[in-house]
């Protein structure tokens, strides 16, 4: 035997591989929506380096109104088997079709990490923390003992390749499990671990809610028929009638929610005695500057792009202000977007401009796209809006700084100055950080929150 191969003979023998599969039913308000598969690989080579890998694919189905929207993931997580340090990410997520590319990697203790959404490309990096790990293996670092003393740890989320902080604790259960809570951005997540595996997650008193196909009772018939995310998820005025919302000029709204000292005061909007909240369509007199993410460019809204720059160049063309360039954009994606419906995830604004489809997240991308390259600072806006029937669903829209002041513009409803029956949650910002705090504050404000209108006048 020639002493190559046999030197690979040797390698191949001397490593010690550990291989795990667990299935996950998907459920939303109890009807199964998609399944996630976790394949755990743990490897150590012959030189004593120990590495664990996550794979995880997930698929799941979202109804919304007559629409339906497909969400997969395809996500490979590496560690150290030992400290469970982060060595590198690699994924994809697929919302509708439309897709992100997720990078990272640790290089001597700085996290490199790269988003990629139609040829656009978002890097960052930070010093990683030596306690840190990737939030998907965080029960394979903690054991049950750590859990059940309760305490905080830094963790890097694979939706945002950032670093960031949570808390948790636990208790034993008599059949030997432990339910463990962790808190994660404010939003508290529920898990049954046996070992150092999870048997359950559960996100806002069964939202959504991942259950190990083999648990016993797994296979119990759940509720028939796909959940609609929008009637899941609306908030129902327990005050005053509005019969025409889109008209409103002022409104005065009382606001239950833990979650109300968050909801930010702002040109449009101003916290008043208590859980009271005035909300406008007028800021004539707010003129504070824009800040620099309303003028980027980023995977999102790709102002940059020269799609996106030509038909800005051409729609706001021979126009005689910066008011007149905003309600042109205005109508101009109004009438672009077509296909009105909710089959897409986020798609890019310059995706939007080819496939001219979507909802209110696609025509406040492309908008604040469009503004953006004809140099008209654009903020996207993320909050919720009240119908003619008193219901409150999760809307975009945007507001833009033209002639010296700050405009509220809502293209969904083609409207070059939104109505006041709307409440801002949070605004968007330039990074993957700001998208995720996005998810998050809509699931915070979600948590038992009633809305009362109290007042409100007409557009003369």
């Amino acid at each position: 035997m020639s002493r190559p191969f046999f030197l690979v003979f040797f390698m191949l023998f001397s490593l010690s591989v550990f291989a795990e599969t667990n299935v996950y039913k998907i459920s939303m308000m109890g009807a199964e929506i998609g399944r996630s598969t976790e394949t755990w690989e743990e490897k150590t080579d012959p030189d004593g380096s120990c590495e664990i890998t996550l794979h995880s694919v997930s698929e799941m189905s979202l109804a919304r109104g007559i629409d339906s929207m497909t969400i997969k993931s395809d996500t490979t997580l590496s560690a150290d088997c030992r400290t469970f340090e982060p060595k590198r990410i690699k994924g994809e997520i697929s919302e509708g079709g439309s897709k992100i590319f997720v990078e990272g990697v640790n290089r001597n203790g700085i996290f490199e990490t790269g988003m990629t959404k139609n040829g656009t490309k978002e890097a960052s990096s930070f010093p990683m923390k030596k306690s840190s790990a990737f939030f998907g293996m965080i029960f394979k670092k903690l054991s049950a003992e750590e859990l059940l003393k309760g305490g905080k740890t830094s963790i890097i989320s694979e939706e945002s390749l950032t670093e960031s902080e949570i808390s948790y604790s636990a208790s034993k259960n008599a059949d030997g499990t432990v339910s463990a809570t962790v808190v994660f951005q404010g939003i508290p997540i529920k898990y049954t671990v046996s070992g150092k595996k999870v048997l359950r997650s559960e996100i806002q008193n069964g939202l959504i809610v991942y259950t190990l196909e083999s648990l016993p009772g797994a296979d119990t018939v759940q509720r028939q028929g796909n959940i609609d995310i929008l009637q899941t998820t609306k908030l129902v005025n327990g005050g005053i009638a509005i019969k025409y919302p889109r008209k409103t000029r002022s409104t005065t709204f009382q606001i239950e929610s833990a979650d109300f000292s968050s909801i930010p005061d702002t040109c449009f909007q101003k916290k008043v005695n208590g859980n009271t909240l005035s909300v406008s369509s007028d800021a004539s007199k707010c003129t504070n500057l824009p800040a620099p993410e309303d003028t980027q460019s980023n995977i999102i809204e790709d102002s940059s792009n020269p799609e996106i720059v030509r038909a800005a160049r051409k729609i706001v063309l021979g126009a005689p202000n910066q008011r007149e360039m905003v309600n042109r954009i205005a109508r101009f994606v109004y009438k672009h977007i077509s296909n009105k419906n909710y089959d897409h995830g986020n798609m890019s604004a310059s995706e939007v401009l080819r496939k001219k489809s979507g909802d209110c997240t696609e025509h406040s991308a492309l908008f604040a796209a469009l503004a953006r390259a004809a140099g008209i600072p654009a903020k996207m806006v993320y909050g919720v809006v009240m119908d003619p029937n008193g219901e409150f669903f999760f809307h975009n829209w945007n507001e833009v700084f033209a002639d010296g002041i700050w405009i509220t513009v809502d293209s969904t409803f083609n409207m070059e100055r939104a109505d006041s029956s709307r409440i801002t949650l949070i605004y968007g910002g330039s990074d993957s950080r700001s998208r995720e705090q996005v998810s998050l504050s809509v699931l915070r404000f979600l948590n038992n929150t009633r809305i009362f209108a109290r007042g409100f006048s007409n557009e003369k």
